[in-house]
């Protein structure tokens, strides 16, 4: 229990310490912060203020190394004059100021008018949180000047002594537990997968004990999401609403930290972002269970006490009602909007199906927001993405204009919507013997490359794209240990196509193996294969970062949705018989010599570690622009 107010002012300064120390962290000094940490935020929200984050994030970007040591400084002194009693009231003051700042750049506002976002992930966001109990810290009272001994129930708690009394505490737990029921029940939220889809989305970047807990206990959830969800609104609401309605609350406040540090080890990822070096707080977990123990009575009400809910409808029966009114409102609001009808329990994507029939879902289902796509036509204006067995995809938005991404001036598909149609090569020229090489070997055309997955799908989702963002960062950061082949090598990993080859991929056949008896993969602790490009200079370059697809997994894995996908090349040559160790072998390209047959790769994903066009999780660009990319990002 959180006994007094200056307890509750100490650990919320630590808090504020601890993000301090987060923001010091080597990747925020770098242009992934301002990309990964404010532009993401804009996806998905209303015009102006995507615009607004957006600004604020170009404007950061030049300078962002002096701008975030500004950013750790700021909290850095909230947290320390939250720790010195003459200064907690100047310090609170600058923190609400800067809660409601980090809130609507750092967070998004929470991404509440997204649709998207959700109490299990941290939705409405931790700084806000701070904001809130900070008024709940202010010192509204110098020492030995008492007040306090007719108090009881929530306002004799550490959390009843500061702004507003006891209102509120009551107002701040009974608003975010009824807010979470209300985010529960959005469309998003209430899907078969949505529930999986956010737990194995916090896997990445964590041990691997922590990763390996993760995905299963997501996968355990792949067909529960909507009865999940409808249990988890039922539990918050009797949680938020609790308190008001009984005398003695410590019950729902137990329950309620109890659920909060579930939602925080699962949805949150427990520290899973502190883990992948780019997290900026502990998530909103920690901060809810703070509240709880801050709102512990010190003194309990008699039985002739009245209510909370009944004190309310004694002094202010308009706000009692009109509140009562607003939340069945809400509710109401957020379940009779229809659940998206492209979820499929396997692929999470309507009009799928998959290679080899091990899922499929039937047309005459698919939803009107997946209608409009229509397979490899350029020029159209798509509302989903095309994925027809082709290295053809549309990315996202009601008026984007379809472009075949095939050939040898641009990627095959795109991730993270950073398409560059217009995509040129800046270095020097190519000799014409290296350049023919690469197109005659590595042209990665539609008639190369095979789709796991076709069919017309949903528009990404902000939880998805911020989950890849999460995934590509976290990828990176474990490949970037293996900057040339010798550093590759020496970790086990070994050359599994020609060496003589520009283009030259290496795999590890212990992970493969060990991610095979896991039933594992998509896991950036666990990376089955690197690619490395040798340009004309004679460096090596570390292009990317590849995941195999083991072949115990049997339904093909999109905890992203559309944006990382799996192929498979289908013009290469290897053993006639294949490696139980070692699935990936490239022995060289048709025609196929002596002792080798036409084959397939097993089914990949990558994760581009150079500019090439499609962004970091384009499927599979050309050699060329590879080998390209490489040059520009070497030099």
């Amino acid at each position: 229990m959180v006994g007094t107010q200056r307890t509750l002012q100490v650990v919320l300064g630590l808090f504020w310490i601890l993000d301090a120390a987060l923001q010091f962290q080597p990747y925020m000094f770098g242009k992934g912060f301002v990309n990964d940490t404010i532009l993401v935020n804009a996806s998905g929200q209303p015009a102006f203020i995507a615009a607004f984050i957006t600004h604020i994030g170009h404007f950061i970007s030049p300078d962002v190394a002096v701008w975030n040591t500004l950013f750790a400084v700021v909290q850095v002194v909230i947290g320390v004059g939250l720790l010195y009693r003459p200064t907690v009231r100047p310090a609170l003051g600058l923190s609400f100021v800067w809660a409601l700042g980090v809130w609507v750049i750092g967070e998004g506002l929470g991404m509440l008018f997204t649709g998207t976002a959700s109490a299990l992930t941290g939705a409405p966001g931790s700084v806000l949180v701070y904001g809130l109990i900070g008024l709940m810290a202010w010192p509204r009272r110098r020492a030995g000047e008492g007040g306090e001994s007719d108090l009881v129930g929530v306002a004799s708690s550490a959390a009843g002594q500061g702004i507003g009394g006891v209102v509120t505490p009551l107002a701040v737990w009974s608003g975010y537990w009824v807010l979470a029921a209300v985010l529960f029940l959005l469309p998003d939220n209430r899907t078969q997968t949505s529930v999986s889809s956010a737990i194995t989305g916090m896997a990445l970047g964590t041990p691997g004990f922590y990763d390996h807990f993760l995905t299963s206990l997501g996968n355990s959830f792949n067909t529960t999401g909507t009865q999940t969800s409808w249990v988890l609104a039922v539990v918050s609401l009797v949680i938020g609403l609790g308190p008001l309605m009984v005398r003695r609350p410590s019950g729902f406040l137990l329950a309620g930290g109890i659920v909060a540090a579930l939602l925080w080890m699962t949805g949150q990822g427990w520290l899973g972002n502190i883990f992948t070096g780019s997290g900026t707080d502990p998530n909103t977990g920690p901060v809810i269970i703070l509240l709880a123990l801050a709102m512990v009575p010190a003194a309990l009400a008699t039985a002739s006490a009245p209510t909370p809910f009944a004190w309310l409808v004694h002094r202010v029966p308009t706000v009692a009602y009109g509140g009562l009114a607003v939340i069945v409102a809400a509710i109401l609001l957020s379940v009779t909007y229809p659940v998206a009808a492209h979820e499929t329990t396997d692929a999470a994507m309507a009009g799928m199906t998959m290679s080899g029939g091990s899922a499929s879902s039937d047309p005459a289902t698919s939803s009107a927001s997946t209608s409009t796509c229509v397979a490899h036509q350029s020029g159209l204006a798509l509302s989903g993405e095309d994925l027809n067995n082709t290295p053809y995809m549309i990315m996202g938005g009601n008026s984007v204009t379809g472009m075949d991404m095939n050939g040898a001036d641009a990627s095959a598909a795109a991730g993270l919507n950073t398409t560059k149609v217009n995509w040129h090569y800046t270095g020097p020229a190519l000799s014409n013997t290296l350049a023919n090489l690469l197109l005659d070997d590595g042209a990665n055309n539609a008639a190369d490359i095979h789709m796991a997955i076709s069919g017309c799908a949903h528009d990404v989702t902000a939880a998805q794209e911020i989950n890849a963002t999460q995934y590509v960062q976290a990828t990176s950061q474990s490949a970037a240990r293996y900057p040339t082949p010798a550093d590759a090598e020496a970790a086990g990993y070994v050359a599994v196509s020609p060496t003589n080859y520009p283009v030259v991929t290496y795999v590890n056949p212990a992970i493969v193996a060990s991610n095979a008896a896991a039933k594992r993969t998509l896991s950036p602790g666990h990376i089955d294969g690197l690619v490395y490009a040798t340009i004309p200079s004679g460096e090596t370059v570390l292009v990317a970062a590849m995941y195999i697809l083991p072949s115990t997994v049997t339904s093909v894995p999109m905890p992203f949705g559309p944006m990382v996908q799996w192929h498979e090349r289908t013009d290469v040559c290897g053993p006639a018989t294949k490696s139980a160790t070692t699935p990936f072998d490239i022995t060289g390209f048709p025609p196929c010599a002596a002792g080798t047959v036409r084959t397939t790769t097993p089914y990949i994903t990558m994760v581009w570690q150079v500019p090439v066009a499609g962004g970091p999780l384009a499927i599979q660009p050309p050699d060329i622009q590879i080998v390209e990319a490489a040059i520009m990002a070497a030099s």
